[in-house]
């Protein structure tokens, strides 16, 4: 339900006196309503149900957000620590990947077992049904939701608490106070600018353009219900994607650095044209191209400061997204969970230490994430070579840990090791036909 303040409070007042009749004081305010936000709220209320959580978007829910709409085990885990994962009942799964690259070489890999996560499989839910289910979550407990409202900036007061304002969908201004503020607004994050903290640089972005088609005979084509990449073929150095979601409803897209992107000057629908000419090349059928919609990808091989001073920042907003794959929802939606966790009981008990728990947050996620990001940063220069592609997809085709490692680079927590270094090197150097003759015995 959207929150308005009651009408008595609507009057025409000083400014002072608006500000102190419509302030309502909550212990965290969270800015931005996708799973990140949702998510944060969700963990607070479920660690310590005393809290009370505001929580605010600039949109009316249901909202449509551009994306691959893929969620893997990382996310469903993400779910079941709290009993959500009902929110994917009666969702089809997706059981396997399908890797294209240069010369058309292409592999079909059932996505692997991953570690500590009991699920081997995707799900492909629009952004516009999986946000709206996922924040109605938060809703049911008792966590107070204003839609429709646009942040507008903070100030702190003497107490150490602060004055979070936001203007309503009739423009105008109210004010909220909180003990701690949480910026999960996204790649435009409003909040992360008021700390000072500048964007990131076209090296660390991506842009990439999606949209919706129905395609008859796609599971066909596949032989199942498989997530289909392309690396380095529609997209040179970029990659492009078709996710089955319910029926015949596929989404695609495609992407790639923005600092390649100007320096080719590249026009982003125009890929997308050559991307569908490619599904149709592959036989599939693409009728009724619709919802196109461009955006950015700031990357996490370049992160803000996280932790501020009664301020913490999640999800894309913190620039969580995975320098390979694209995917943020996990990392923003177990950021969120780790602030929670971090701080629920500080707020209550011992305020002098929120900022510690704050930044034991910051810890906790870089000490979880920031080899996997690394790793998955490597993998992305390694992919930007269209040599560099054709020979891992062609020694991932011979041998099995090699694309079930790229595939949990893609959708969990794996990373580099020297074991697997050196592993990669020697499968790399050695002659197919060897690698051939290892795999037959």
């Amino acid at each position: 339900m959207i929150r308005r303040p009651p009408r008595s409070t609507r009057k025409e007042s000083s400014a002072a006196s608006d500000v102190y009749k419509r302030q309502e004081i909550y212990d965290v305010i969270i800015v931005g309503a996708g799973p990140a936000g949702a998510n944060t709220a969700i963990s607070y209320k479920k660690l310590n149900p005393q809290l009370k959580i505001g929580i605010f978007d600039k949109a009316l829910f249901p909202r449509d957000k551009s994306c691959g709409d893929a969620i893997g085990p990382g996310v469903i885990n993400a779910l079941k620590r709290f009993g959500n994962e009902h929110i994917l009942d009666s969702e089809p799964e997706v059981v396997s990947t399908t890797l294209f690259g240069p010369k058309n070489i292409g592999i079909q890999n059932y996505i692997p077992e991953v570690q500590n996560k009991e699920d081997s499989v995707v799900y492909v839910i629009p952004r516009l049904d999986l946000d709206n289910r996922i924040f109605n979550l938060a809703k049911s407990l008792d966590v107070d939701s204003f839609e429709e409202y646009r942040y507008s900036g903070f100030t702190r007061n003497y107490d150490e608490s602060l004055n979070v304002s936001f203007k309503n969908a009739s423009g105008e201004s109210e004010t909220f106070k909180t003990t701690i503020l949480v910026g999960a607004d996204g790649a435009n994050s409003r909040v992360r600018k008021d700390l000072n903290l500048s964007q990131n640089t076209d090296w660390h972005k991506a842009i990439a353009i999606r949209a919706y088609i129905d395609s008859p005979n796609y599971l066909e084509i596949f032989k199942e219900r498989s997530l289909m990449f392309e690396i380095n073929v529609s997209a040179l150095r970029g990659y492009a994607w078709a996710f089955p979601s319910k029926g015949t409803l596929i989404n695609i897209g495609i992407g790639m650095p923005l600092s390649l992107f100007k320096k080719e000057n590249k026009n982003i629908n125009e890929m997308l044209d050559d991307f569908v000419q490619t599904l149709e090349s592959r036989g599939v059928i693409v009728e009724d191209i619709r919802l196109e919609k461009s955006y950015m990808l700031p990357f996490a091989s370049s992160r803000p400061k996280l932790a501020h001073d009664k301020v913490a920042l999640v999800g894309d907003a913190g620039s969580m997204i995975n320098p390979m794959s694209g995917e943020g929802i996990f990392y923003g939606m177990e950021s969120g969970f780790l602030l929670a966790e971090n701080t629920h009981e500080l707020i209550q008990n011992n305020r002098g230490d929120i900022n510690k728990g704050i930044k034991s947050y910051e810890k906790s996620f870089n000490k979880r994430f920031s080899k996997h990001y690394l790793s998955c940063a490597l993998a992305r220069l390694v992919l930007q070579s269209p040599y560099m592609t054709q020979r891992l997809l062609s020694v991932a085709s011979i041998d099995q840990h090699t694309i079930d490692f790229v595939v949990e680079l893609l959708f969990d927590e794996a990373r580099l090791t020297i074991k697997e270094v050196f592993l990669l090197g020697i499968k790399f150097l050695s002659p197919l036909w060897l690698l051939r003759i290892i795999k037959n015995k």
